[in-house]
């Protein structure tokens, strides 16, 4: 039987051969695509190297968030990726649509890993990028009000049709924001306001103040419908009640949780548990199918060629690294017990198939999908071990 301990190993082997002088890539795959420094999947895989002590990682963290810092738009935006080579640089900031996501995630990616190294020449490098970083994040939340504004494919998820207040997003700002007025030991009075808003909207309950709801009709009626989880996204009229697995994790990573909402976030996971056949964790649920309402914004909606059918890529495929991101949520919440289930549900599905790190698992046959060799893949799975022990890194993720 595969241990986890096994495959935490063979996951910090391929997170150090992913690590070069450039910065992070993605995959050993042997593609154009992959030599590039993505923003969020060098932070991600980064975070996976500061919380296991991995000093070749943690270098090559340093090595792409100066790439996306020396290549930062005039407007303040970090690239979603860029290739550096001798004949030329190619910095892309999006494709259909710019991606808000590469913004928080290159500060939390600089944040912690000062707090780790104390490196104070990179520090004093990168700082204004991330300040004129700060102020394009500010300019997202056009009325001025907290909450930045996602466009349709603007995130991680970009063939799926997830978009405006989004709780993914929004929360990597208030973890973004709030690592740095630790760094940079300021208090910011509006942060804890939007830390209560975010919370109170995106998991509607009785009890809230008025002052703090969004809209107050939908948001009662939310409050009806029993949630297990928090919402996903919020546009003007709609509380969008789907599951997201990295925003609920950064969301259980950010706020505090009472104990009704605790247990029902260990009812939703054995919920999955019955559909699935296992314990594991969708990036999104339940799946979009043909008849469905959102089908349309996501049958056109892709670069290459349509992944997103039902139980596949972004449609209810089970990422492994927003599983274990998920993981390390429930344990800051206390929830060791769900944690576990969770993991061991993993173990056995990578049983089950010829495991190369891939991208995704089908989550209706549970087979083995999408890119192989992905250090996001490797992450999860860092982040799923360390979440068996979530004291020991509380601190270096800045909890």
């Amino acid at each position: 039987m595969i241990e986890i301990d096994s495959l935490y190993q063979d996951s910090l082997t391929l997170l150090g051969s992913l690590s070069t002088h450039k910065g992070i890539m993605a995959s050993t795959i042997d593609s154009d695509n992959y030599k590039r420094v993505w923003a969020r999947d060098s932070v991600v895989c980064g975070i996976a190297g500061l919380i296991s002590d991995q000093t070749l990682v943690v270098i090559s963290l340093k090595n792409s968030l100066l790439a996306l810092a020396r290549n930062q738009h005039k407007s303040g935006m970090i690239p979603s990726n860029v290739l550096e080579s001798f004949e030329a640089t190619e910095v892309s900031y999006g494709s259909l649509v710019g991606r808000i996501d590469s913004n928080p995630w290159f500060i939390i990616g600089c944040c912690l890993y000062y707090k780790k190294t104390k490196d104070q020449n990179f520090w004093d490098e990168v700082l204004p990028k991330i300040l004129n970083t700060v102020e394009f994040l500010n300019a997202t939340e056009y009325n001025g009000k907290g909450w930045i504004y996602t466009p349709l494919s603007g995130n991680w998820a970009d063939e799926y049709p997830i978009h405006g207040y989004t709780l993914y997003d929004n929360c990597l700002n208030i973890w973004a924001k709030s690592l740095l007025a630790k760094v940079l030991q300021t208090k910011d009075e509006s942060l804890g306001k939007l830390k209560s808003k975010t919370y109170a909207n995106f998991w509607p309950t009785i009890g809230s103040k008025e002052d703090s709801i969004y809209q107050k009709a939908n948001f009662d009626l939310t409050i009806a419908k029993n949630l297990n989880h928090f919402c996903a996204f919020i546009l003007p009229g709609i509380y969008d009640e789907r599951f997201d697995a990295a925003a609920n994790a950064l969301a259980c990573l950010n706020f505090n949780l009472n104990t009704s909402q605790k247990m029902s976030l260990a009812k939703f996971v054995d919920g999955l548990d019955a559909e699935i056949g296992l314990p594991l964790i969708p990036a999104f649920w339940p799946v979009i199918n043909e008849t469905d309402q959102d089908y349309f914004l996501l049958k056109g909606n892709y670069s290459f060629e349509f992944k997103n059918t039902a139980h596949n890529f972004h449609n209810g495929g089970i990422w492994p690294v927003w599983m274990g991101l998920f993981c390390l949520g429930l344990a800051r919440q206390g929830l060791h017990s769900t944690v576990e289930k969770i993991v061991a549900g993993f173990l056995q599905t990578v049983e089950m198939g010829d495991w190369d790190f891939n991208e995704y698992i089908n989550s209706d046959s549970l087979r083995l999908a999408g890119k192989e060799q992905m250090g996001y893949t490797a992450s999860g799975i860092v982040f799923m071990k360390h979440a068996l022990q979530f004291d020991k890194v509380k601190d270096t993720l800045g909890l």
